[in-house]
């Protein structure tokens, strides 16, 4: 740093200390008043006082205890001339004089501190100790940590049963001297450190187990954040404060236990555990297209992945980000595209997904709106991710879906769902390699052991009866109640318009589909667009 900004600098990175230091070159040849009068003329009408006047080789040191002060003299440098014509070169910096704490140094603080202690109040008065009068030719700085333990050791062994103790104006940063301060001074009750420069409450830890009922801050950096004071002082900067209002209880300082899943109503448990199992064993099956009767008509998904720190990682899932952080320049285009909108699209985009295999005991559930209208949950866990770009093996990859489902025919439907993906961290990771009980494939899913796949997902949301069979309780696909007749003849009418098939072959349609017409016109547009409808289905 060039020399006049040296000063600046230390000023501007470390908390401003009490002196500073300014060093003249060649004025040891002046007597101290002709440097002193040439200075204060400078400066004029401002005054100080040197502290600490030092006589060397080449140059002259004092102190000035201003920091205003200081700047001012570093600002005229090379203005301040001589009666002989020179011109004083100064310079300054943030320091403080050297001190050494020996026998003498501690007797004269004792004599000072004696002086200023009050018998009748048992108060020892050592505000802005370092200017008093009887330290005129010596440095005694309490903020220098050698001085303060200094005048701790001086009233232990001389004032034990000190209860007051002033040391505002002192500079102090920090109370690293009172360590173990409650057993030196067993009865100190009243603290006044205000006009200082403590910048944090953690400094005042050493005072936790002293008992202080009056303890003065004001006008120190941590007054800032200073909040809540009310628990171990009776006045604050002179002020009482009220009593506490406490219960006959015993405090706890443990959190309460964390639940894997929360339930707004009980009585949504079973319809959520059969939507996980039912969903999930789909999921993770070699074909998803069933996923298309999970799905309202008009559905919305989106999926985001975390920043691009993970791109690489999540490169299966990058493509399908909607993460508005990521969008560059936040193109409208972008957002409305990400969006997947109708369940064809929605299960389109499922599809490209990698093959996955799901932990449901890693599974937490949270239930936070259960009307009969509407169901909000949201369902967060583990799955590996086979095949990935990275690891041939899988990568353990965590998911949070929220899924808002509706009524549907004799069932529900997804409504909206938000997908979030990233990778899982090390602990997760390795909980998903334990042994565990697996989910089984889509093909077992109509067998016995089906319902018990995800017992530990039911425990999770804490049932405590027996899994329901109700059809009303089913979500994925549950077919709505038969249509009578007349409506059946009705529906193969409007098929037959539809896909030019004749009345036949779309009553064969619609009977494969359960009934469900909007998936069968879907399956013949798909199998027609795969030309896989015999021909004989168009012949009337």
């Amino acid at each position: 740093l060039a020399h006049s900004n040296r000063f600046q600098f230390f000023q501007s990175h470390i908390i401003q200390i009490l002196y500073s230091s300014l060093q003249i070159q060649f004025a040891q040849r002046y007597s101290k008043d002709d440097v002193i009068r040439a200075l204060l003329n400078v400066i004029s009408p401002e005054i100080f006082i040197p502290h600490y006047w030092r006589t060397e080789k080449n140059c002259v040191q004092f102190f000035v205890d201003d920091y205003s002060i200081a700047q001012r003299l570093q600002s005229v440098e090379r203005n301040v001339q001589m009666h002989d014509g020179y011109r004083l070169s100064i310079r300054v910096r943030a320091n403080c004089p050297v001190v050494s704490v020996d026998e003498e140094f501690k007797e004269k603080m004792k004599l000072v501190m004696a002086k200023r202690y009050n018998p009748q109040t048992k108060a020892l008065d050592m505000s802005k100790f370092h200017a008093d009068p009887d330290f005129r030719n010596v440095f005694c700085g309490l903020f220098r940590s050698q001085v303060m333990s200094a005048a701790l050791d001086i009233i232990e062994k001389n004032i034990p049963d000190l209860e007051a103790l002033n040391l505002n104006e002192n500079s102090l940063s920090g109370l690293d001297s009172f360590k173990n301060v409650e057993q030196r001074l067993p009865n100190l009750k009243i603290l006044y450190l205000g006009d200082n420069n403590i910048a944090s409450l953690a400094h005042l830890l050493v005072l936790r187990n002293v008992p202080i009922m009056e303890l003065v801050l004001k006008s120190n950096p941590l007054r800032q954040r200073y909040k809540d004071h009310s628990f171990y002082v009776r006045y604050h900067d002179g002020e009482e404060l009220e009593p506490q209002i406490l219960f006959d209880v015993n405090d706890t300082s443990s959190l309460p236990r964390a639940k894997a899943s929360f339930l707004c109503d009980a009585s949504g448990a079973d319809i959520i555990r059969q939507f996980l199992e039912q969903y999930f064993i789909i999921f993770d099956s070699d074909n998803r297209q069933p996923l298309l009767d999970a799905y309202h008509e008009q559905a919305m998904m989106s999926i985001s992945v975390p920043s691009a720190s993970q791109a690489g990682r999540l490169q299966s899932f990058w493509k399908f980000n909607r993460n508005f952080r990521r969008i560059v320049n936040n193109e409208e285009i972008n957002k409305i595209r990400q969006l997947k909108v109708g369940r064809l699209p929605v299960v389109s985009t499922l599809a490209e997904w990698p093959k996955t295999q799901h932990d449901p005991q890693s599974f937490t559930v949270d239930l936070t709106l259960f009307t009969p209208k509407l169901i909000c949950f949201t369902v967060g866990g583990l799955f590996k991710e086979f095949e990935s770009t990275n690891n041939p093996t899988g990568d353990i990859r965590y998911f949070q879906r929220q899924f808002i489902i509706v009524p549907a025919g004799g069932g529900f439907c997804i409504r909206n769902e938000m997908i979030f993906v990233t990778s899982a961290v090390g602990l997760q990771a390795r909980a998903f390699l334990k042994p565990q009980q697996t989910m089984p494939a889509a093909g077992t899913a109509a067998t016995p052991a089906a319902p018990n796949s995800l017992t530990s997902v039911q425990n999770r949301l804490q049932m405590n009866q027996q899994a329901t069979t109700s059809a009303a309780a089913a979500l994925i696909h549950l077919p709505a109640n038969q249509p009578d007749d007349a409506t059946k003849m009705q529906m193969v009418q409007a098929m037959s318009m539809q896909s030019h098939m004749n009345m036949e072959w779309s009553r064969k349609c619609l009977e494969e589909n359960n009934w469900d017409y909007n998936h069968a016109t879907f399956v013949f547009d798909k199998l027609q667009k795969e030309n896989k409808v015999p021909p004989e289905a168009f012949v009337k």
